[in-house]
């Protein structure tokens, strides 16, 4: 049963400078946003097309967190970062970070509900214990493979990339790279205020506010609150998020200042868990059905809490501390795996998972920063620790490991029933987890020449894990050692250009360490290492950036899902990929901007024996070859702006095994937008997602082949931004 699209609002740039209004965008795949989109916190809320400056400043020349802790420019970093501005990401109107995180070079997401809706792929690796998400440089120790914050743009100051190895910054889970979503920030200059509200398709609306100032000389506060809700563009495809972060600054002396913060999501994803398909399609009829039943309930909520300290003990040396808590929670109810019966024209409906999951884990990360000169050169150090503890309590009604129950519907017209109806097999308590780290680690960079640098880092990492099994009263424990270090070279052959190279190694776990069994504890964590050289360059002042980067990663040891029983896990020898990055944005005029990425990827098992079979030269799941996007904007008046933009990936296999049945084909989807700003303080927005309304698989679940969980149609959204 089809369900129409309805609309939405604007969003635009003011003409004082549309040279740095239209750098509002993915900049150069390096450094995703403008003069405009990377305004600190202590600017004006009025909206970010009010906030320019005179002239385009150069993304490759401002300072980021992405590469490490030095605080580099992506000019001075041997490695490829990107960052896109929160004010980038809100301006372009994308539904979730994942959405935002996909336009980055190389990035691609494998959203389903049993990985939180927010698993990425990059550089032929999958999964959030390759490619680790972090919400202020803290790390969730996803149990299961599940991470589900941050989801909402509305609270971020910036969203940081980091391609390749990351584990001398973070430890384990980072062969593939690292995603760091950095939150605003109190601002303790002026009072500024921010009200969004949004309506769209299915009926889909949103209210948001953000409100930040000065208490006092001391005392600075934040406050956000986002709320989205939507009947789905699917039948029953009702869902909800909740997000609220608050936080208090003081500045209690001249070098002591302390921050503390609290964010909560509450995200109600929706009960739909993909479409039956039949000889690589889909059934005719069927894309808007939900063969979820009706009592399905699936629901994530997560609290962090956090105590950051800034001391300057001296003018080049500086100790930042953070002492964090998470409370994560997630719970499934609800049947997820349709296969089509074509002779009956059925669907045949199992695993009925009824699964409680609660997770706790709290921690301190400390580091010191040197900024002095040594042998007459600058030099910047960085020296840290890190200590995690997580303790997972899992509930769930499995029966040999594996989830009950069945039913059997007609693929048109059905009544959805309720849980009880696919067999009664209670819930209980399965076991606890619990992960126990202990890290150090060191970044140094040295400028030997006027062009050029070096720099590396060195990282230690100790882990005990132990679990208690509630069924069995039996117990296990395992201790793993990870090692990682990392070394580059940067040469400046004009100032506006640099060429870098860069060896580095890591470490990924062979699954959760949040969520281990007995068994996996006696591997080892899995060794990665890459190779990499690349080239940025700036110029016209900054209306034009490009990047490109060539490299090699081998992985070596790792656990994968076995190609006929996913239950399964199986030890594969070598993994290994290849591939290149590129990125451009030019500023064509003072009215049209162009931004650009693509990515080639050559990913493959190198030696991997499954079921006897020899998949050397397989692709692993979930791993496209090609990827790519565009973006377009034109300021065809001093406040109007349309723009267009379009995201390309190639196909993907959900099986190590690239069945044919389980490939999921390429898809490009477009997007258009047109918004003015009405006033310095008032700006609307309307935008049309999915323009040609395509019909695109945007993931399954892992070694699924009887079922795609679809991408969303072409929908309509109307946004209302003012500042006060």
């Amino acid at each position: 049963m089809k369900k129409n699209k309805s609309g939405g609002l604007p969003q635009r740039w003011s003409r004082a400078s549309l040279l740095a209004m239209a750098a509002t965008g993915v900049t150069a795949g390096i450094s995703t946003g403008s003069a405009l989109a990377q305004q600190t916190n202590n600017e004006t809320p009025a909206l970010p097309a009010v906030l320019v400056s005179e002239q385009a400043n150069s993304e490759l020349h401002r300072p980021s967190g992405a590469g490490g802790r030095l605080n580099l420019t992506p000019l001075e970093t041997p490695a490829s970062v990107t960052v896109i501005s929160g004010d980038t990401i809100r301006a372009r109107g994308y539904q979730s970070l994942v959405d935002a995180e996909t336009r980055a070079p190389g990035i691609t997401s494998v959203p389903f509900s049993g990985n939180g809706n927010n698993s990425l792929s990059a550089r032929g690796f999958y999964g959030p214990n390759s490619i680790s998400q972090l919400y202020d440089g803290m790390q969730l120790y996803n149990a299961g493979g599940v991470v589900t914050f941050p989801f909402d743009s509305w609270n971020v100051e910036r969203v940081e990339f980091l391609n390749g190895p990351a584990s001398v910054l973070y430890g384990t889970g980072f062969v593939g790279g690292a995603v760091n979503v950095v939150q605003k920030k109190p601002d303790d200059q002026k009072q500024s205020n921010s009200l969004q509200l949004s309506a769209g398709s299915f009926g889909t609306f949103r209210q948001a506010f953000d409100s930040t100032g000065p208490i006092n000389d001391q005392l600075a506060y934040r406050f956000n609150i986002s709320h989205v809700g939507s009947e789905g563009w699917m039948d029953r495809g009702r869902n909800d998020s909740l997000a609220i972060s608050a936080a208090l600054q003081w500045k209690a002396s001249r070098d002591l200042t302390l921050t503390l913060s609290n964010d909560y999501g509450d995200i109600q994803p929706g009960s739909y868990e993909g479409t039956p398909v039949y000889n690589g399609q889909i059934i005719p009829g069927s894309r808007f059905n939900n063969y979820n039943v009706d009592d399905a309930n699936v629901r994530f909520t997560e609290n962090r809490t956090y105590l950051r300290a800034r001391y300057q003990i001296a003018d080049n040396l500086v100790f930042s501390n953070d002492v964090f808590l998470i409370r994560h929670e997630r719970a499934y109810k609800e049947t997820y795996t349709y296969t089509f019966k074509p002779a009956t024209n059925t669907v045949a409906r199992s695993n009925y998972r009824d699964i409680t999951g609660f997770q706790t884990q709290y921690g301190d990360h400390g580091y010191l920063t040197l900024d002095n000169q040594l042998w007459g050169r600058k030099n910047q150090l960085v020296a840290g620790f890190d200590l995690n503890r997580s303790r997972y309590d899992r509930n769930d009604n499995t029966v040999g490991g594996n989830f009950p129950g069945g039913t059997v519907v007609n693929a048109y017209n059905f009544n959805p029933g309720q849980f009880a109806q696919g067999g009664n097999f209670p819930i209980k308590a399965l076991y606890r987890a619990s992960v126990d780290q202990a890290g150090l680690f060191l970044q140094d960079r040295y400028q030997l020449t006027d062009q050029w640098a070096i720099s590396g880092g060195l990282r230690g990492d100790h882990y005990q894990t132990q679990r208690d099994d509630f069924i069995t009263g039996a117990t296990a424990t395992g201790s793993v050692n990870a090692t990682a270090w990392n070394g580059g070279v940067v040469y400046n052959p004009v100032p506006e250009m640099s060429l870098y190279a860069q060896y580095a190694t890591a470490s990924d776990p062979v699954t959760s360490l949040a969520s281990l069994s007995a068994s996996q504890m006696q591997y080892g964590v899995s060794k990665g290492k890459q190779v990499e050289i690349g080239a940025k360059q700036a110029l016209w002042g900054g209306r034009a950036e490009w990047t490109l980067a060539a490299y090699h990663i081998i992985k070596s040891n790792l656990l994968t899902q076995n190609v006929n029983t996913p239950a399964i896990s199986e030890l594969v020898g070598q993994q290994s990929s290849r591939g290149i990055e590129g990125a451009l944005a030019l500023q064509l005029n003072a009215a049209w901007r162009v931004e650009a990425n693509a990515a080639i990827l050559n990913a493959r098992f190198d030696d991997f024996v499954s079921n006897k079979v020899q998949l050397a030269g397989y692709r692993p799941q979930f791993v496209p070859k090609r990827t790519g996007n565009l973006f377009v904007s034109w300021h065809f008046q001093p406040e109007w702006e349309a723009r267009a933009g379009a995201h390309y990936v190639s196909d993907r296999y959900s099986d190590n095994g690239n069945a044919v049945a389980s490939r999921l084909p390429a898809y490009t989807v477009a997007d258009l937008g047109l918004s003015w700003q009405v006033n310095p303080r008032l700006k609307v927005d309307f935008r049309i997602d999915n323009l040609t309304d395509k019909l695109y698989a945007a993931s399954t679940y892992a070694g699924s082949t009887t079922q795609w969980i679809l991408g969303a149609p072409r929908s309509y959204t109307a946004t209302m931004n003012l500042g006060f």
